[in-house]
């Protein structure tokens, strides 16, 4: 089977859609797929030795002007090229196969304004972000992806992705499969786990003892910082004779703003600000649980890493990832970010060593099963099956992106 991978830049360093497409491509080429990546830019090594890089150029003074030109340029590339199955992630339009690995915009716009807590403190978010140019950037490149006469599958990571499409771009639920994220467990296996934890926790101040809840994200406040601080002071204060539960904030967000509510609800001294941490397999070895009280996440990549090294998780009903926890077997997965006292609960139930000895191994078996291999095989067969579809007969001409009345908006827009 031949296929094509649109995908802008491909370097695993960037972040997890760069990674996953990297894998995607090693796995493919593996079944014995033929693979051609068309990319702006492809990572030294980033590919297996059978796939095929074609270079696709953009044009554009501004990043919103680079990632159109790309996604126009490379959509007529392909009009041209032979291939069974075109198969396109984020900001492409020319494909048989969409993985919106960042789920839908609008759905994260709207959960991102449920950070504020007030009705007109949500309403300005929202339309802070309309105003902004790239809003009718990505808006007019979804119009096409989602265009029905296109005949697209659509793969949705979790079973929450797929209610969005179909709620925000109208798309048939035929036509969305559901496959979700997978990872690949061996990369997370260090030589001597007890050795790496103790390494960890001496660096951070932490005793052998010591309860540790692990935080890892860039964006701290659609992560859910803010409520989960807020939830270990609510703990504490229901229960003042508790355990204590020390802290790791891992990421390269703003932690300015965050620090300053930590101490004021007193919870200064049990935070680890760890920052930006290049070897993570490090801080999952070295933790009890993982929390991660998030408000949009399509299905959380560290959620599984951090299962597959026996982490209990605690999440929330706004993250993909949590339909696959059942409630106090692996994890517990609260109602919503703001469900502070479900999330206390859950840190007390996980503050008791046998029973989350219990959850850490249960915990161990579910991220492990969600391995790479598996996930590979599953999206081949959508490939197949969208190829087969392609085969019946010629696709429909596409309609072009409303892009309103503004003159100017639309040649800024489609410029290379």
């Amino acid at each position: 089977m031949k296929i094509a991978i649109n995908f802008q830049h491909i370097d695993p360093a960037r972040g997890g859609a760069e990674t996953y497409v990297a894998d995607l491509c090693r796995g493919l080429v593996a079944r014995g797929c033929r693979v051609e990546v068309y990319a702006e830019s492809c990572a030294e090594g980033a590919l297996p030795a059978g796939a095929r890089h074609v270079r696709v150029e953009s044009k554009g003074a501004t990043r919103g002007g680079r990632i159109m030109s790309f996604a126009r340029r490379s959509a007529a590339v392909l009009e041209g090229a032979e291939h069974d199955c075109v198969v396109g992630l984020i900001n492409t339009w020319r494909q048989d196969v969409l993985i919106p690995q960042g789920g839908v915009r609008a759905a994260s716009l709207e959960a991102n304004a449920r950070r504020f807590a007030t009705p007109a403190g949500r309403a300005l978010y929202r339309l802070g972000k309309r105003i902004q140019p790239k809003f009718g950037l990505y808006r007019a490149i979804e119009e096409r992806q989602y265009d029905l006469a296109r005949e697209t599958t659509y793969v949705a990571v979790s079973a929450m992705v797929k209610r969005d499409i179909e709620r925000f771009h109208n798309v048939p639920g035929r036509r969305i499969q559901v496959v979700p994220n997978a990872i690949d467990a061996g990369r997370l296996a260090v030589p001597q786990p007890a050795a790496t934890r103790c390494a960890l926790r001496n660096r951070l101040g932490l005793e052998p003892s010591d309860l540790v809840a692990l935080f890892v994200g860039h964006n701290f406040a659609l992560k859910g910082l803010s409520p989960l601080l807020r939830a270990l002071a609510l703990r504490r204060e229901r229960n003042p004779g508790s355990r204590p539960i020390r802290l790791l904030v891992c990421g390269g967000g703003k932690s300015g703003p965050f620090r300053s509510l930590a101490a004021r609800l007193g919870l200064g001294d049990s935070i680890r600000w760890v920052g930006f941490l290049p070897e993570i397999r490090e801080a999952y070895w070295a933790s009890d649980f993982f929390v991660s009280p998030t408000y949009y996440d399509p299905c959380s990549l560290v959620v599984f890493e951090a299962l597959a090294c026996g982490l209990p998780v605690v999440t929330t009903a706004c993250n993909g990832a949590g339909e696959l926890i059942a409630q106090g077997r692996e994890g517990f997965v609260a109602t919503s970010p703001d469900a502070l006292v479900e999330l206390s609960q859950a840190f007390e139930h996980l503050a008791d060593d046998g029973a989350r000895a219990l959850m850490s191994r249960r915990a161990t078996e579910l991220g492990r099963a969600q391995s790479f291999d598996r996930h590979v095989d599953r999206m081949l067969r959508v490939f197949e099956d969208a190829a087969a579809q392609r085969a019946r007969g010629p696709r429909p001409a596409a309609s072009k992106p409303h892009l309103g009345t503004n003159k100017k908006s639309r040649k800024s827009l489609f410029q290379s």
